[in-house]
């Protein structure tokens, strides 16, 4: 046994119903993490991979040596439910759209069950390893022909860059200036904009962004998407990660004359500017751009 799995597998005691974008979106968040949680499963495969379903339907492979995401959704099958609900509530069927940092795939397959058949979901992911498992879990549930899966890092500009990604923290994978940085893997990969991706699409409604620290120059390469769609934007914001955070908000503002954050129950509360570019806090915060 590899990580986590030395916890035997819950068995599932509720499996009559599986659960639904409209569940996720109507629920209180208490009824539905109780609910999902009554629908965990995971089965070790063999060579360090596990089979979880999440959000009490969906597959999804993951790392056993994960101890971050993996280890939490394994055991309670959901992440973030305050983000969670959030999209599950604004996101409707005939949808486009773009999640950057697909991780190993929760959020896409969210996504991907709420635009339905005529929606598109893209789902941005630079760590070769954690691709090669996206596209297995997009595979196996079915959502090949509403999802494109771009393995690339997203940048101002295309070109080459250093990504590390740490020991056991897959979702923590950054760009960097160069390799040779202990506790994890680096390797060179190829940036492209978003807006080169973006802009191929008739439409695009909504762009998730988390990208430990590249959200400014990701959303510095979506201008062209921005002036064209004026798509709505969940973007993790953490100050401390920037430069200068308030100019960073600043050049989302200009776009979007007011912005809101989203909150611990999945709902939108105002902004509060101060809270959130001051750099002591180190806190993730998600915000909402529309």
């Amino acid at each position: 046994m590899q990580g986590c799995l030395a916890l035997q597998p819950q068995k599932r005691t509720d499996s009559k119903v599986d659960l639904y974008p409209s569940h996720i979106a109507t629920w209180s968040r208490s009824k539905l993490e109780a609910a999902i949680k009554r629908r965990v499963q995971t089965a070790y495969l063999g060579k360090g991979v596990v089979l979880a379903r999440i959000l009490g339907r969906h597959k999804m492979f993951l790392r056993s040596s994960d101890r971050g995401f993996a280890c939490n959704v394994m055991l309670d099958g959901y992440w973030e439910m305050w983000v969670t609900q959030f999209l599950a509530r604004f996101v409707t069927a005939g949808m486009t759209t773009i999640d950057v940092g697909a991780n190993f795939g929760y959020y896409s397959l969210l996504l991907a069950d709420a635009v339905g058949t005529s929606g598109t979901v893209v789902a941005v992911e630079p760590n070769p390893d954690t691709v090669a498992l996206l596209r297995e879990t997009i595979l196996l549930n079915g959502f090949s022909s509403r999802t494109k899966i771009v393995p690339h890092a997203l940048s101002d500009q295309p070109g080459q860059a250093w990504l590390f990604s740490p020991d056991n923290e897959p979702k923590n994978t950054l760009l960097v200036h160069g390799p040779g940085i202990p506790g994890g893997t680096t390797i060179e990969v190829k940036t492209v904009t978003l807006d080169s991706i973006a802009l191929e699409l008739p439409k695009v409604d909504l762009v998730k962004i988390d990208a430990e620290g590249a959200e400014h120059k990701i959303v510095a390469g979506m201008t062209q998407l921005i002036a064209r769609d004026h798509p709505a934007i969940v973007l993790e914001f953490n100050a401390a990660r920037y430069d200068d955070p308030m100019a960073f908000l600043k050049s989302l503002l200009n776009a979007y004359p007011s912005a809101q954050e989203i909150g611990l129950d999945g709902k939108i509360i105002p902004l509060d500017v101060a809270s959130v570019i001051d750099k002591r806090s180190l806190e993730d915060r998600m915000l909402f751009f529309r």
